[in-house]
C-alpha cells in the first residue's frame, strides 16, 4: 500500500467569490432597477440645472440699468447685443479687496492685484426717481445687507473688467442697428432680475 499523499491542484479548490464579483453579480440581479436609477440621476441633475437658471426670474427683484456706450465695433455680434453698465467698471479708488496694481514693474511684488475671475460684490441702490439703479460699493466681500450683484472680475478687460451675465442680448437678424442707435443717444436700459445672492438675469431691453 502506497504511502503517497493527495495534494489537490488549485483548480479544484472551491474558492469564495471576491468582493468584486459579488458587486456585479449585486448590480446584474439588479440590472434594470440600476438603470432607472442612472436615467433618473441624469433627469434630476438637468431639472436642478434648469431650476437654478430660473430662479433669478422667479424669485429675483426687477430692476432697471442705464446702457451705456460701448466699442462700436463690438456692439453687434452675429444675433445678439453686447451691453455695458456703469455697474461693469469699477470707480478709480478701485475694488474692496484687491489692491491697485500699480505700475507694470509691481507686478512682481502685488501678483493679488492680477489675478483673474475673482468674485466682486456690487451694492446697488436706486436712484433719486426710483427709476433706475446705480453701483455705490465694490468689494469682494458679501455685504451684509443691502441688494447687490455678483459678478467676476477680470483686469485684462479694460473695457468691462467686471461680467455679471447680463452683457449680451440675443435679438433677430436686423434688429441690431436699431438698438445701435438708441444705444448711441443714451435711450436704453435694461430690466434685470437680481436675486437675493447677487445673481442676475437679462429680462428685456427698455427703449427711454
Amino acid at each position: 500500500m502506497s504511502d503517497a499523499v493527495w495534494i489537490p491542484s488549485p483548480e479544484s479548490v472551491p474558492t469564495a467569490p471576491s468582493r468584486i464579483d459579488r458587486v456585479f453579480a449585486f448590480l446584474k440581479a439588479r440590472q434594470k432597477l440600476v438603470l432607472f436609477a442612472g436615467v433618473a440621476l441624469q433627469a434630476i441633475v438637468l431639472v436642478a440645472m434648469v431650476v437654478l437658471h430660473a430662479l433669478p426670474y422667479l424669485v429675483g427683484e426687477r430692476i432697471v440699468l442705464k446702457v451705456v456706450p460701448v466699442d462700436p465695433r463690438d456692439l453687434f455680434r452675429g444675433d445678439y447685443v453686447v451691453l455695458s453698465y456703469d455697474a461693469n467698471r469699477p470707480p478709480p479708488e478701485g475694488i474692496d479687496g484687491i489692491p491697485q496694481a500699480g505700475f507694470w514693474w509691481h507686478r512682481r511684488w502685488d501678483s493679488e492685484a492680477y489675478l483673474e475671475d475673482r468674485t466682486v460684490y456690487v451694492s446697488i441702490e436706486p436712484d433719486a426717481d426710483g427709476s433706475h439703479w446705480h453701483a455705490t460699493k465694490y468689494s469682494t466681500e458679501r455685504p451684509a445687507s443691502g441688494k447687490f450683484l455678483r459678478g467676476l472680475y477680470s483686469r485684462s478687460n479694460f473695457q468691462a473688467p467686471i461680467k455679471f451675465g447680463i452683457e449680451a442680448f440675443y435679438v433677430e437678424e436686423g434688429h441690431g442697428k436699431s438698438l445701435e442707435e438708441l444705444r448711441s443717444k443714451r435711450q436704453l436700459a435694461a430690466e434685470i432680475a437680481v436675486a437675493p445672492w447677487g445673481q442676475a438675469k437679462l429680462v428685456r431691453l427698455i427703449e427711454e
